[in-house]
């Protein structure tokens, strides 16, 4: 578990992840996140944290883009991460490892992620993470 993610926080971690890392000149990053999130085991907030980063960085790596949004919301289930940017989408190229651990992080808690194209072109990635009884 970063100690980051320790120390402050899923939403704090977050704005740190996007603001710590280092992105092409032309690519904005916006982000939304809600401050009355439903409260997250710490195995879900460290899945959210991953999948974020990963998204992230695929982002930065591969997609081409010149606007990234990051949005973390309450949800009708719990609590929703999505990642949208206006990048060459995922093609037809294979799935590599990064994008195969996503999913397997997604099903470790009992979360739906899709990947796929956005609403306007480029690369939606999406959590879905339920929030578990107890939890407020």
């Amino acid at each position: 578990r970063p100690g980051v993610l320790e120390e402050l926080g899923l939403v704090s971690a977050l704005t740190a992840l996007i603001t710590e890392t280092p992105t092409p000149d032309g690519l904005t990053i916006r982000r939304q996140m809600d401050k009355d999130l439903p409260e997250l085991d710490t195995e879900a907030e460290l899945v959210v944290y991953r999948i974020a980063q990963e998204a992230l960085t695929n982002t930065v790596r591969h997609a081409g883009a010149s606007r990234l949004e990051l949005s973390l919301r309450r949800s009708p289930c719990g609590v929703e991460l999505r990642i949208r940017d206006d990048g060459r989408g995922l093609g037809d190229t294979p799935e590599g490892a990064g994008l195969r651990g996503m999913r397997e992080r997604a099903l470790l808690i009992g979360a739906e992620l899709f990947l796929g194209p956005g609403p306007q072109g480029g690369t939606e990635v999406r959590l879905d993470v339920p929030v578990r009884n107890g939890s407020r």
